[in-house]
């Protein structure tokens, strides 16, 4: 819960500046230009390479229509008319030539030029961001705190603006299982979306994000803003007790609930007191990419890997392997030409990496290296079939035996899982398990593939959903016949009816983001789980996610809203 001023950021709208220069500061205009086109030009070079090396040659073939966009002789024409007749700043003239050409673009029905108004949308927005003194026109940038409104935010946009003073976040669109909402969580800040009009809270000073009541208030009363005050006072209060040693996770009738933690940066793991936690569940290695706009090499995640793991004191750290979909992809590349990208649909987790063995051999090989410091897991990510679970595991071996070629020290006996996230890895879970030291369920993306829902789509409509708990009963099922061990890292586990059903269907093991952890732990010191586990035979007959909720809502009621 959070209250302030509003932050408007408008998408696509340049803020350009129009103002006439003297006919002594042509040449100047001219040849700020030209270095924009030139740092422009050595970026997209960049990232071809990039998708070059870990794509293949079509998608690299992306960025040559924007390095011909780049190098336009009739549109370099036209600027440098325009700034030498007309006086007009650099900035108003190229923003208007390029605004004239995706108005003519926009108007076709014609496939291949309609990808080429987004060419020169991604183009013009790369020129004026170098064109702009102050690099402002993608980012916002925020001059006092204040609660960041627009369309949408990006990970990598709310990377940039957790180091600003953003006090929330409301959306028109993302959703609590977006990337964006569980990187929200991450940072423990306030976020709100799938909110329809956002253009309300333009201009307004006062506005109470109460996130809790899914709301947000506009012009607050002053009985409203004293409400808010009690309710931020006692939010300030948990937060920082959210991370305090509690004592042992167990439930009222002493059985062991293994609570982990979900992270995905570094300076995360900085605030976590390993003194006080059993470890790290699901370490996102991606964000590190999204986080450097480039996938870093073996040395950089090295250093980075290492780092976490000398934080946690020798508690066990399970790091997932990059899990590219397309969304991710999108926000690392800063292309809006990939929205348009069928290839990224259904492509992501270990079959990207799997058809591009380089990336996924580097960054074993700093994983390995990485394990001379501590305790690691090696999870993979959206698996669909045992052969990728072999594939990855021959990768693992062929990197191993290189190590021990080059005499370098590494744990010989890590620990190998998967992410169960898909409707086909659950048909064949069995052979899966032979493989396999464990399974990690990653709730948000197999209800995605089980109920053909998006991640925009409230939580709530999943979690409860008997299929969902059907797959995890099969999962922790197969898990127990072939002894290895199993836990839930979705977002689920930190709903706390939704947990009740995980404890009901067999998950001893939860992974939850470090801002959920005092709120999962003291409703584990509540259940007697003798009394939920029969629950799981209610879930079973049920037939719908409402009746599902309804099973946990009157458990809840009855059980523990009191305090047991």
């Amino acid at each position: 819960m959070t209250m302030g001023p509003v932050h408007y950021f408008e998408r696509d709208k340049f803020q350009v500046p129009q103002d006439y220069i003297r006919p002594d500061e042509v040449d100047e205009h001219l040849q700020r230009y030209e270095n924009a086109i030139r740092h422009a030009l050595k970026e997209l070079e960049q990232i071809r390479d990039l998708l070059l090396d870990h794509l293949d040659e079509d998608h690299a073939k992306i960025i040559d229509a924007q390095l011909m966009a780049l190098n336009d002789s009739e549109v370099k024409k036209e600027v440098t008319g325009i700034v030498k007749k007309e006086l007009k700043n650099v900035s108003w003239a190229y923003f208007d030539v390029m605004t004239k050409y995706e108005t003519v673009l926009e108007k076709t029905l014609h496939s291949y030029l309609q990808e080429r108004y987004i060419d020169l949308k991604d183009v013009k927005k790369r020129i004026l961001h170098h064109l702009s003194a102050k690099g402002d026109y993608t980012l916002p940038q925020f001059k006092e705190p204040a609660i960041y409104v627009s369309t949408r935010i990006t990970p990598s946009e709310l990377i940039h603006i957790n180091q600003q003073n953003v006090l929330g976040v409301i959306t028109q669109i993302g959703g609590y299982d977006s990337h964006a909402g569980i990187l929200a969580r991450s940072f423990q800040i306030p976020y709100l979306s799938n909110i329809a009009d956002i253009r309300q809270f333009i201009g307004h000073e006062n506005v109470i994000l109460d996130v809790d009541g899914e709301s947000a208030i506009i012009d607050a009363s002053e009985e409203e803003i004293r409400g808010y005050r009690e309710k931020a006072r006692i939010f300030a209060g948990s937060r920082r007790r959210s991370m305090k040693s509690l004592g042992e996770s167990k439930t009222k009738d002493g059985i062991p609930i293994q609570i982990l933690l979900n992270t995905s940066f570094v300076s995360e793991v900085t605030a976590i007191d390993p003194s006080e936690q059993q470890g790290i569940g699901l370490y996102r290695t991606e964000f590190l990419c999204i986080e450097k706009n480039c996938i870093p090499d073996e040395d950089e995640q090295f250093v980075a890997y290492t780092r976490v793991v000398r934080m946690m004191n020798n508690l066990p750290v399970t790091f997932r392997t990059f899990d590219f979909g397309r969304d991710k992809l999108v926000e690392m590349l800063d292309l809006d030409m990939f929205h348009k990208d069928d290839f990224f649909q259904d492509f992501g987790g270990i079959r990207f990496c799997l058809e591009n063995p380089e990336l996924l051999r580097t960054q074993l090989k700093a994983l390995l290296r990485a394990s001379a410091y501590g305790p690691i897991q090696i999870m993979f990510p959206m698996v669909f079939s045992l052969e990728e679970v072999l594939k990855s595991k021959e990768i693992l071996r062929q990197v191993a035996e290189k190590l021990d070629e080059e005499d370098i020290v590494y744990d010989h006996h890590i620990p190998i899982g998967i992410m169960i996230e898909t409707e086909e890895v659950l048909g064949d879970l069995e052979n899966v398990a032979n493989e396999v030291d464990f399974f990690s369920v990653g709730t948000n993306d197999l209800s995605l593939f089980l109920l053909g829902t998006s991640r925009e789509t409230s939580f709530a409509r999943n979690d409860y959903h008997p299929l969902l708990y059907g797959a995890i009963e099969k999962a922790v099922r197969t898990a127990r016949q072939r002894e290895i061990g199993i836990s839930v890292c979705g977002e689920m586990a930190s709903d706390p009816l939704a947990l009740l059903g995980l404890l009901a269907v067999g998950i001893r093991v939860v992974s939850i983001n470090p801002s959920a952890y005092q709120k999962v732990f003291e409703m584990i010191q509540k259940i007697d789980l003798n009394a939920v586990e029969p629950l799981a035979e209610e879930i079973r007959e049920a037939e719908s996610a409402f009746q599902v909720y309804q099973v946990l809502k009157k458990f809840h009621t009855e059980n523990l809203r009191d305090g047991g």
